[in-house]
C-alpha cells in the first residue's frame, strides 16, 4: 500500500509539473520571438495581436468593405462628439463650439501657462478612438498644459480646404490667448500629416512657428507612392494601402495630390523648429516619416526621429513600456522651459 501511495503521490506531482510547465515554456517562447525576433516588450506582441484580431484593417483593404465603412463614417461624422463613458479622466473635460466646429479642452486651469493643439488621426475619416482620448488626458494631467481637440472637418464629406481653414481658426485662437512661444502643435497619423502641412504655412500665414511639433506616426504623404510602402504594409496589422488611397484622392480634390497642403513631405521644412518624429518599424507610415524627418534633419534645424523597433502605427498611444517611454520624451517637450 505505501508503494501505491508513493506512485499516486509521484503522479500528482508529475500532473501539477506538466500544467506547470505548458504554459511557462509557451510563455517563454512568447517571449523568445517578442525580445529576440522583434526586439519588443511581451506588451507589444500582445497589442500587436489584439490589433491583427479588432482593427478596420480589413476595411480598408477590401474594396466592398471599404466602401460601406465610407458610408458609416460619413453618417458618424454629422454627429456631435461624445466624450467615452468608459473613460476615467482624470483631467477635467470641455465641449466648446469655436465658429461651428466642436472643440474639446482638457485641463483647463487658472494656472495654465501653455497649450497643446492635438490633431487627432484617424485616416481623416473617424473621429478620436479610446486611445487618443486617453494619450491628451495623459499628456494633459502630466505637464502644466491646456490640450485643445479641434474636431476638424473630416472626409468624404470634407476635403483638406475645409480642415485647414478649421485649424487655422483654432490655432489663432489659442495663440491668441496663449503666444505661439508658448503653443505646442501635435498630432497622430492623418492629423499628424496635417499638422506638418499646417506648420509649413504659418510663415504665409505671418504667424511665429510653435514651440514645438509633435509627429506620431505621421501621414506625410496622401499618394503613398513611396517604392518601400508595400514591404512595410505586409507587417502592418491596423493600416492598409487600398483605403488610404481612396480616402487621399478624397482628401485632396481641388488640388494636386503631391501638392503639400495633403502631401507635406514635399514642402518646405527649413521654417519647421523644434520637431519630434515617431513611428513604429511595423507601419506602413514609417518610411515616409523617416524620409521626412532626414529632409529636416539635413536643413539644419533642431528635430529628433523616435524609432519604434518592431513597433507599429501609433505605438505611443497604447499601454506598453515602449510607449511609457515615448510619453516621457512628449512630457519633457511640452513642459521644456
Amino acid at each position: 500500500m505505501a508503494d501505491l501511495s508513493i506512485l499516486s503521490k509521484h503522479k500528482a506531482l508529475t500532473g501539477v509539473g506538466a500544467t506547470v510547465a505548458v504554459p511557462l515554456a509557451a510563455w517563454l517562447g512568447f517571449s523568445a520571438v517578442s525580445h529576440g525576433l522583434w526586439h519588443r516588450s511581451n506588451m507589444s506582441t500582445a497589442s500587436e495581436i489584439y490589433f491583427r484580431l479588432t482593427s478596420n484593417r480589413n476595411r480598408l483593404h477590401d474594396p466592398i468593405a471599404f466602401d460601406n465603412y465610407l458610408l458609416e463614417q460619413a453618417e458618424a461624422n454629422r454627429k456631435q462628439v461624445d466624450v467615452p463613458e468608459m473613460l476615467a479622466f482624470k483631467t477635467s473635460v470641455e465641449s466648446e463650439d469655436w465658429e461651428g466646429m466642436q472643440t474639446f479642452r482638457l485641463n483647463r486651469r487658472d494656472r495654465n501657462d501653455r497649450a497643446v493643439v492635438y490633431l487627432h488621426g484617424g485616416n481623416f475619416l473617424r473621429r478620436p478612438t479610446i486611445y487618443q482620448w486617453k494619450f491628451a488626458d495623459i499628456v494633459a494631467r502630466r505637464t502644466r498644459a491646456e490640450v485643445f481637440m479641434p474636431m476638424y472637418p473630416l472626409a468624404p464629406e470634407y476635403t483638406h480646404a475645409e480642415a485647414h481653414a478649421a485649424v487655422e481658426a483654432a490655432y489663432r485662437k489659442v495663440v491668441e490667448e496663449y503666444g505661439t512661444r508658448n503653443v505646442i502643435l501635435m498630432g497622430d497619423g492623418a492629423g499628424a500629416g496635417l499638422a506638418v502641412s499646417f506648420a509649413q504655412r504659418l510663415h504665409e500665414l505671418g504667424i511665429d512657428q510653435p514651440s514645438h511639433l509633435i509627429l506620431v506616426s505621421p501621414w506625410v504623404d496622401i499618394t503613398l507612392n513611396n517604392p518601400l510602402v508595400d514591404e512595410y504594409e505586409s507587417v502592418d496589422p491596423l493600416l492598409a494601402s487600398y483605403g488610404l488611397r481612396k480616402v487621399g484622392k478624397l482628401w485632396s480634390r481641388g488640388v494636386d495630390a503631391n501638392d503639400p497642403l495633403v502631401s507635406p513631405i514635399n514642402g518646405e521644412v527649413r521654417d519647421l523648429r523644434n520637431v519630434m518624429v515617431f513611428a513604429g518599424t511595423r507601419e506602413l507610415f514609417y518610411p515616409d516619416a523617416k524620409l521626412i524627418y532626414d529632409r529636416m534633419a539635413a536643413t539644419g534645424i533642431h528635430a529628433e526621429f523616435h524609432e519604434g523597433r518592431g513597433l507599429n502605427h501609433n505605438f505611443p498611444l497604447y499601454p506598453t513600456p515602449e510607449a511609457s517611454r515615448a510619453l516621457e520624451a512628449i512630457i519633457s517637450a511640452v513642459t521644456e522651459d
